[in-house]
């Protein structure tokens, strides 16, 4: 199909001098075709002929591309997502809408707050969902072919539909996609324009003049005669090349019968560049040129709101369009200018008080007619000075508007502009605070700073600072946020009394998670946090914010080493509901405290359900952070596939996002399985990879970082060097009151470690430090773990009876990868007493554990020692599955479920082109052909 919009509804000539640039825009149109994505943007100054050029390349690929669509984005439009929806909305003319059309199912159903006229008020859109759908239903049209997306004018281009397109760029390479992009230079430029013609290998081409040659074709076809070289030369000089101002000699010369010859070239000079439209305009009569202005301030508006705002009745303002149209002023048969450069000399003869005053009283005019508050506020928006009372509540509600649309840049302006009339509305700075969360966290909290200098009000207060520390998470420094939600609680306490109603209850629950939240995320400020709440008596977890509470109690507990009984319970409550709250911390927050309880399978359903729930909403952060955790889980119940299908998916969209230098978890939990899948090297590259600033401030995330480089170094065979980074983490969870022995169980490695140097003595009295809290958390594997330690550092018998004790101990827990290397451990140790039979036993045991973890960094210990034992495997360890990545396993197993390429890559968020790239590879190490062989090559072992 092809439809479009502004682009091809110019009036069609003949485009001349531009031959070598058509041919080129068509070549790339084919490359991308046959699924290789391309995009050009064509630059110029304004008249230099880019829209024709466009044109006549629509034109063009008509038979070649199955979807083409257009749009000319408007001078001074600002509402969010304006150029996608005149790009998209060519799709739903002949249907009901884009809230109908089977063209936005699955994924792509996430965009529609972008395509809605009008956005209804079910929520704020989360913007890199909207930018997801919009992603899939691009998508989906190319399903069928060469898809051709055609933005004239890009430099006017809303932010968000900017910021989109970058987006989509950023996946096309798979995609039949053409985007041709046409940019006036001259003017200021988006800064992420520049994202954008980094996209794809953006071909950039700039558009030069046309030749004198090319100006003598032009009039020659023009007039039907040929044409004298000085006039050739003359109209070339005084038009600068440019095909528009050249067509308006042309224009000049018919409208007064003035032939073309060298007679005319003292007129042409006389004419100068006032032949562009001033001379015409300054012949109108004095009502016409009233609607002339109008037309330049509202631009394709309806003749009766034209004729409002110039000040004179329909039918007048229809007799001046029709002049103006003679003039060949207008675009077609519309309300419009047929250029901005027409446009621009009209405003440019306005005086610039009356242009104020036509743009107040446009926007009044459209607040009257009930107009959409985001199209009146485009015209607020370029007005001088402070905006009235009645100007706030539009631009309030056309921030409203575009929060819901899934673009919080664009509301934040409206909201910034709104703020000139009272900089101290604390509404108002709330309103900003919150949307700027998600674009600029550091200026939301200025904002949100300022507001809670103006209140006083309790209730009002512990509002902003529960959204004041939410967004700190997001700028990644709680500090200022833990105070301001400690000195708040005290104000609570001291004014709300013991017994507050139900709502201020829920408020004060609410304060309290968040104290936590914030509180828990910095070493700096644990220790500060138990003492408020060591003697606290937990809630029931009969509400939300209850449950909320004891998930950060329970991660609390956690961190303090606790008994692990006491803290599963309350995290249990949290779980057994099974509700997602925004952000997903109360899932994350009891999935870290059951797991490292040992109770695994709850924390895996919840935090499915969150991965779930961020997928069908396209929540990429979310999805990251919980399948990460989820990746943790899995590796910490010995699931060392599974652990590293999930951080390897993580890692994956973590690259395609470019959040790599702030985010951790994706490299931590794909570093830690790739080390068991016997690959340190490419561990030690992705660690490399973090850069984020303050890192070694942070509570749980830095320890996890610190033990995944120790456990690299270790691997590669540096003993010093893992013995550095060990004793590091445990001088710094000491440092914090971080008393968890299993959080990050340094002193396990350390004592290996030490071990292998020959300095038991240094790791005996390690232990030391870590005895009394692994007997208090009391889990069998926290007590494995230490009977391990003690007997790796003692020599003789004594030793073999401490792993004994261990493997025994470790048995009867889920952690099978440390019961793997205590069977290890054991057997070398009865081998080296003399007690091959036994040795071997253990190996064995040791070898089994290990495939059953596909721990291969395990096996390549355990086998050569079992050889050097005198034994034998009784069975292969080989998988043809382990040679897989993570990511070919985790869309292996999709596809070996039914799902399709498109359903694995929306659920993984990849590319399709990514899915089947990762299925062929795939087929080749299974020795496989099809997908319909999976299930099975999937289960042999």
């Amino acid at each position: 199909m092809a439809a479009h919009s502004s682009v091809q509804s110019q009036t069609a000539t003949e485009l001349i001098g531009r031959d070598w640039e058509l041919s080129l825009l068509v070549e790339r149109a084919r490359r991308a075709s046959p699924g290789a994505g391309q995009a050009v943007l064509v630059r110029g100054p304004a008249g230099i002929g880019k829209t024709r050029l466009l044109s006549a390349v629509l034109n063009e690929l008509e038979p070649l591309a199955k979807t083409v669509l257009s749009v000319t984005c408007p001078e001074g439009r600002s509402t969010g997502y304006e150029t996608v929806r005149g790009l998209f909305e060519p799709l739903w003319r002949t249907g009901d809408g884009p809230a109908s059309s089977p063209l936005l199912s699955g994924s792509a159903r996430l965009a529609l707050p972008a395509l809605l006229p009008h956005t209804e008020e079910t929520g704020p859109a989360d913007a890199y969902a909207v930018m997801y759908g919009l992603h899939w239903l691009t998508a989906g049209l190319s399903a069928d072919g060469l898809v051709v997306l055609a933005i004239d004018d890009i430099q006017w281009c809303d932010e968000t539909s900017l910021r989109w397109l970058g987006f989509l760029l950023r996946r096309a390479e798979d995609l039949p996609l053409l985007v041709v992009m046409t940019q006036r230079t001259g003017a200021d430029q988006p800064e992420l324009l520049d994202e954008i013609s980094d996209a794809l290998g953006c071909l950039t081409l700039d558009l030069p003049p046309l030749t004198a040659d090319a100006v003598g074709d032009v009039l020659h076809s023009a007039f039907g005669v040929e044409t004298a070289p000085a006039f050739v030369a003359t109209c070339t000089d005084i038009t600068g090349g440019s095909p528009f101002l050249l067509q308006r000699v042309v224009t000049r010369l018919r409208a007064e019968a003035i032939p073309p010859g060298v007679e005319q070239v003292a007129l042409l000079d006389e004419l100068g560049r006032c032949v562009v439209t001033r001379s015409q305009l300054d012949r109108l009569p004095e009502d016409a040129y009233a609607v002339a202005k109008a037309i330049a301030v509202l631009g394709g508006e309806s003749i009766e709101m034209t004729a409002a705002l110039a000040g004179t009745r329909p039918g007048p303002a229809g007799i001046a369009v029709e002049a103006l149209r003679a003039q060949d002023l207008l675009l077609g048969d519309g309300v419009d200018y047929a250029h901005d450069l027409i446009r621009q000399a009209v405003l440019d003869a306005t005086p610039a008080e009356e242009l104020v005053a036509l743009r107040r009283r446009a926007a009044r005019l459209l607040n009257d007619a009930g107009r959409p508050a985001e199209e009146i506020a485009v015209q607020l928006m370029r007005l001088p000075g402070d905006p009235t009372p009645w100007m706030v509540g539009v631009l309030r509600a056309a921030a409203a508007s575009a929060e819901h649309r899934g673009a919080p840049g664009v509301a934040a302006r409206y909201l910034s502009h709104a703020l000139k009339h009272d900089p101290d509305d604390v509404g108002l700075l709330a309103a900003s605070g919150k949307v700027l969360a998600q674009s600029d966290p550091a200026k939301g909290l200025e904002h949100l700073e300022r507001a809670l200098g103006l209140v006083s009000d309790p209730r009002i207060r512990s509002q902003l600072v529960v959204q004041y520390a939410l967004t700190s998470l997001g700028a990644q420094n709680s500090l200022r946020a833990f105070a301001l939600v400690g000195e708040t609680l005290d104000t609570i306490d001291a004014e709300l009394g013991e017994n507050p109603d139900p709502a201020d209850r829920a408020l004060r629950t609410l304060v309290e998670s968040v104290y936590l939240l914030s509180g828990l995320d910095e070493k700096s400020t644990v220790e500060a946090v138990s003492r408020r709440f060591a003697d606290y008596v937990p809630p029931p977890g009969d509400t939300p914010e209850e449950r909320q509470l004891l998930a950060m109690l329970s991660s609390l507990g956690t961190l303090k080493a606790r008994p692990a009984p006491e803290v599963a319970a309350q995290a249990r409550k949290v779980l057994d509901i099974g509700e997602i709250a925004p952000g997903g911390w109360a899932v994350l927050g009891s999935s870290l405290s059951l797991f490292l309880a040992d109770e695994i399978d709850l924390p895996l359903r919840a935090l499915t359900d969150l991965i779930e729930h961020a997928q069908g909403r396209g929540e990429a952060w979310t999805y990251v952070l919980s399948t990460s955790v989820r990746a943790e889980v899995h590796l910490w119940a010995g699931n060392v596939g599974e652990a590293l299908s999930d951080a390897q998916s993580a890692f994956d969209v973590m690259v395609q996002e470019a959040w790599a230098p702030t985010v951790v978890m994706p490299q931590t939990a794909l570093a830690g399985a790739l080390i068991r899948r016997g690959e340190p090297k490419r561990a030690q590259d992705l660690l490399d990879l973090v850069t984020r600033p303050r890192l070694d401030r942070f509570a749980i995330e830095y320890h996890h970082f610190t033990m995944a480089r120790a456990r690299t170094r270790a691997a590669l065979g540096d003993l010093e060097g893992a013995l550095t980074h060990l004793l590091h983490c445990g001088d710094s969870l000491a440092e914090a009151g971080i008393d968890n022995p299993v959080l990050a169980p340094w002193w396990l490695d350390a004592a290996e470690a030490l071990a292998g140097l020959g300095r038991a003595h240094e790791g005996l009295d390690l232990l030391e430090r870590v005895e009394e809290p692994v007997r208090r958390w009391g889990t069998c594997r926290a007590l494995g773990m230490i009977r391990m330690a003690r007997g790796v550092l003692t020599a003789g018998d004594s030793g073999i009876d401490l792993l004994i004790d261990a493997v025994n101990m470790l048995a009867d827990s889920p952690g099978r990868l440390q019961q793997s290397r205590a069977e290890y451990l054991l057997g070398r140790r009865l081998h080296r007493r003399g007690d091959a039979e036994g040795a071997r036993e253990r190996l064995r045991r040791s070898i089994d554990l290990a495939v059953l973890c596909r721990d291969k960094q395990q096996l390549d210990q355990s086998l050569p020692a079992l050889t050097e034992a005198g034994g034998r495997l009784w069975h292969g360890t080989d998988s043809p599955a382990d040679a897989l990545s993570g990511s070919e396993r985790r869309v292996a197993e999709q596809a070996a479920a039914g799902a399709t390429n498109r359903e694995i890559a929306e659920s993984l968020f990849l590319t399709q082109r990514t899915v089947e790239f990762h299925l062929t590879s795939v087929y080749r190490k299974l020795g496989i052909r099809s997908r319909l062989e999976l299930p099975a090559a999937l289960m042999r072992v």
